[in-house]
């Protein structure tokens, strides 16, 4: 198969804003495949990422879909051109992407299409991670912010299958009965006037010590004078503002904790065997426990329309970019 040249990818520019860029098509080198890229999913470290605040706005997309087009030499773990796979960023957010071997994986699930193989990554392995936080802490109860989102219901269906009951801070009452059915144990609206005082209630009747907190801001504090003593919350995001705000000594003389939930630490600690089990048992339940309700697909050439339509509805489901 003959490749281009060149090719179209989205970077940042200096104000943060999606840009495209005409650059050349490396050949693959030593352990490397190229892919052409079929699928993209905006995730909310894509945002941030475009922003620069990883300091690099210049190669975008965390992770996706496509198929094999090109192998190089002495690959690490094998693929064929034609095979269609998950593949890790960053750099989805193009035409193709050329990566190592080990950040390509062969779609296990059978009939699994390509839209829905593209978030394969960053909410399951997160979730993982969150899940192997609570146990290996011995926490029967957790709590999430950000209880409608995509990853809100597999952590409650993950949680569920782990025996760990869910405490679930949503912002409209319609979202209650919706993650009641996938299995929540408790869903709460954080706009309901009653909502610390319940809160408080139910955190200290499951003991619930940990959290895990995609808002920060001033919200933070709720959830830490909700939670028992020797507890902790780990932020994993910044909907309400890059800073944590008014958080009391008392409550950390208690000791009340504030950690974060960063996913490269937790794949950079973990050994090649662990890892392969991450990836294997996420992989698995991908049309289950891990599934992805894709809502819409847009061109790559719709960048801004697709953000755009992500920060109104990305509690709704999946927003994908199609590169080809």
């Amino acid at each position: 198969m003959s490749l281009p040249e060149t090719q179209r990818v989205i970077q940042g520019d200096q104000n943060g804003e999606p840009i495209f860029k005409d650059v050349p098509l490396p050949k693959p080198s030593q352990n490397e495949v190229i892919v052409k890229v079929e699928f993209a999913p905006v995730n909310p470290t894509d945002l941030i990422r475009l922003k620069g605040f990883y300091g690099d706005n210049k190669i975008i997309g965390s992770e996706g879909s496509g198929v094999v087009v090109a192998v190089g030499e002495n690959l690490k773990v094998p693929h064929k051109i034609g095979d269609k796979v998950h593949i890790i960023g960053p750099g989805t957010y193009a035409q193709y992407i050329v990566v190592k071997s080990e950040s390509v994986f062969p779609i296990l699930v059978k009939d699994l299409s390509l839209e829905e193989a593209a978030s394969h990554f960053v909410n399951p392995a997160t979730v993982h991670y969150m899940s192997y936080l609570a146990e290996k802490g011995g926490h029967k109860a957790a709590i999430h912010t950000a209880g409608s989102s995509a990853l809100g219901r597999m952590f409650i269906r993950y949680f569920k299958l782990k025996g760990i009951k869910t405490i679930n801070i949503v912002r409209r009452d319609d979202y209650t009965e919706e993650l009641l059915k996938e299995g929540a144990d408790y869903v709460l609206n954080s706009k309901a006037p009653d909502f610390e005082e319940k809160f408080k209630e139910i955190a200290t009747k499951e003991n619930a010590t940990i959290a895990f907190d995609a808002i920060a801001g001033d919200f933070t504090n709720k959830v830490v004078k909700a939670q028992p003593p020797r507890s902790t919350v780990y932020i994993y995001g910044l909907l309400g503002g890059n800073e944590i705000k008014n958080i009391s000594i008392p409550d950390l003389f208690q000791r009340k904790t504030i950690a974060t939930v960063y996913l490269p630490d937790y794949l950079e600690d973990s050994n090649e065997q662990q890892l392969q089990n991450i990836f294997k048992e996420t992989h698995g339940l991908l049309n289950t426990v891990f599934k992805s309700n894709v809502i819409k697909v847009f061109p790559l050439d719709q960048i801004k329309e697709a953000l755009a339509y992500y920060q109104e509805n990305s509690s709704k489901g999946k927003i994908l970019l199609k590169p080809n």
